[in-house]
Formats: structure tokens, C-alpha cells, sequence
């Protein structure tokens, strides 16, 4: 049985696929519940009621301090009749961890955003004292194994002076990415997030010749600190 969660969820569907840019119609979606938690998509409704992301057409949607706009659902091969449409997970998840930060760590809507200004975090958070820098740096996987894989690489290049090396996979540039953009911007917490609330808190501290280390933190390090 679908919950009324996912059956709001759905509501936003046409506005994605009948924007005149696409015009594709929703015919192609696939409904595939099975990736989306309960707890995700009542938490991403619950930040789409409270205005923490707003529609900016053609299906997309900013937070107040994002350097990109998010789409909600995948299109597939478009030689395929008619075009696959499936759920974009990540997407949701991140929208959900807006809605955590404002209402369980009381971070302001208008601090908050989705993608880095490099693309290197999912979702940011700033203080009205330092709009330039991240205080949370947060990245979102769409399952646990992802999550652990990455906070396991970046564990084990954080302890690598010279992050120019190359890396040897996507996935462990993808860690080198965040290393670099905690290093290059110094934010206090890195939170990396997974579905239906997983989540690992790390307190960073910097040095000055650029080395970088990172301490498990209790989810209370998320809260807002003030301007």
C-alpha cells in the first residue's frame, strides 16, 4: 500500500514532465517506491510546505543559498516510447536533510542551500557572520554502502598530505573532491547522510600547511551556533 507521503510526492510529477521545455508527458514513470524511505519523503513534503526549497520552473527547485537547482525525477533513454521518468533519489534525500537542519538544529531557512559553489556538497550551511565558507559541508548517498564507502575512503586520504594525487576510481576521486573542498574552505562539520536518517557527524580541524583531521561528533554538533 502507498502511503499519502508518496502519493503527495507524486503530485509533483506533472509539473516536471509537462513543462513545454520536456512536453514528454508522464506516461513513461515508473513507480518504484522501494528507493525512497517513508521517513525521506515526509521530511523532503515537509520542506516543501515550509518553503525551505521553492519551484523556479521547468520542475525545478532552490533553496535560498543554493549554487544549483534540484530536479526530483530521472528521465531515461529518450529512444525509448515513451522516455523512462523514475524518482531521483539523492534529491530527496538532500531536500530532507533541509528540512532536519531548520527544524531539528534551527538552522534559518536563509542560511541554508543545496550544492557547493564547486558542486563538492549536496547541502550547506552557512553563518550569517561568513557567507563565503561552509560551517556544515554535507554530501548525501542514496544507500548505507555508499555512505560507509566514502567516509571510509576519505578517512584513509585524509591522512594524505598531497591531495593532487591522482585517484584510482570515480568513487575515490569523489572522496578526494571532499577533502579538498573541506581543506580549500575549512568548514567546521562535515555530515555525510544516507536514507531513512542514516547519517555520520565529523568535527574537522585544519592546520595551516593544509592537513586535515576529523573526529565522530554526536548529531548536537549540528546545531545552529548563532551569527
Amino acid at each position: 500500500m502507498i502511503s499519502q507521503a508518496f502519493r503527495d510526492l507524486i503530485l509533483l510529477l506533472p509539473t516536471f514532465c509537462n513543462d513545454p521545455s520536456r512536453g514528454r508527458g508522464c506516461e513513461g514513470f515508473k513507480e518504484d517506491w522501494t528507493k525512497v524511505t517513508e521517513k525521506d519523503a515526509a521530511d523532503f513534503l515537509s520542506a516543501l510546505d515550509a518553503g525551505l526549497i521553492e519551484h523556479v520552473g521547468r520542475g525545478l527547485y532552490r533553496a535560498p543559498k543554493s549554487h544549483a537547482s534540484e530536479q526530483f525525477f530521472w528521465e531515461g533513454n529518450k529512444n525509448i516510447s515513451p522516455r523512462p521518468v523514475t524518482l531521483w533519489v539523492e534529491p530527496i534525500i538532500t531536500v530532507a536533510v533541509l528540512y532536519r537542519l531548520h527544524f531539528k538544529w534551527g538552522w534559518p531557512k536563509n542560511l541554508l542551500g543545496t550544492q557547493s559553489k564547486k558542486w563538492d556538497f549536496d547541502v550547506i550551511a552557512y553563518r550569517a557572520s561568513d557567507l563565503s565558507n561552509e560551517y556544515v559541508a554535507c554530501e548525501v548517498k542514496k544507500t548505507v554502502a555508499e555512505l560507509d564507502q566514502l567516509v571510509e575512503l576519505m578517512g584513509r586520504f585524509s591522512a594524505v598530505r598531497d591531495l593532487r594525487d591522482a585517484p584510482k576510481s570515480k568513487r575515490e576521486e569523489n572522496a578526494f573532491r571532499k577533502l579538498t573542498g573541506l581543506q580549500e574552505r575549512r568548514a567546521p562539520i562535515f555530515w555525510a547522510v544516507g536514507p531513512n536518517g542514516a547519517n555520520k557527524v565529523f568535527r574537522m580541524t585544519y592546520t595551516d600547511g593544509g592537513a586535515l583531521t576529523w573526529k565522530s561528533a554526536s548529531d548536537d554538533a549540528l546545531t545552529y551556533p548563532g551569527s
